[in-house]
């Protein structure tokens, strides 16, 4: 399969057509392209990240590519992990080339660049919610779970995420002051 027609089932995937993740993930040719997907998801994620900054610094582009392609290959294997102690039934190569080709609805976060109030903030508000969907889809489909076990298992890593930073904001706040390091009447 060509990198045109892997875009085209990845489109069919976005549109939340659950054959279009199952063609995928038994598409040996998806490997690759869903590979391909995911740099050029990052390359234009870490510009619009990058085109901010002024001076631009190509360095920290560079580092922001990385981190993309790292964060997005482990969040395909812990999302997987995770849908296996639910009963999935997927393989590891199989969820990810389904999963891989959702990252083409991150090709648009480019938008996020530009500076029209709020328009870029908002884009990446619905490439977010979209894309936990489009996972609840990949999840349903690819690893055969129930909806509810998908929806689970898409909102977890947020969840967990979002836990920690509440965590973290009640230690800040609740036990230190943001003016000083440290409490003074601590005994």
């Amino acid at each position: 399969m060509t990198f045109f027609d892997s875009i085209k089932r990845g489109l069919r995937l976005i549109k939340l057509d659950g054959d279009a993740a199952v063609e995928i993930a038994s598409d040996s040719g998806s490997t690759v392209n869903g590979w391909l997907v995911i740099f050029v998801a990052g390359l234009l994620g870490s510009l619009a990240i990058s085109i901010k900054q002024v001076p631009f610094s190509f360095l920290d582009y560079l580092t922001n590519l990385g981190y993309s392609i790292v964060f997005s290959a482990l969040a395909i294997l812990i999302i997987h992990g995770l849908a296996k102690l639910f009963g999935g039934q997927s393989t590891l190569i199989g969820y990810f080339r389904a999963q891989s080709h959702a990252h083409l609805l991150n090709w648009i976060s480019i938008v996020t660049a530009v500076e029209l109030a709020y328009v870029g903030n908002l884009v990446g508000w619905a490439i977010s919610l979209w894309s936990i969907i489009i996972s609840v889809v990949v999840l349903k489909n690819v690893h055969r779970l129930s909806t509810w076990k998908a929806i689970i298992v898409a909102l977890a890593i947020p969840l967990i995420l979002l836990v920690l930073v509440l965590i973290g904001a009640l230690a800040y706040f609740g036990v230190l002051s943001p003016d000083k390091f440290l409490p003074s009447n601590v005994a």
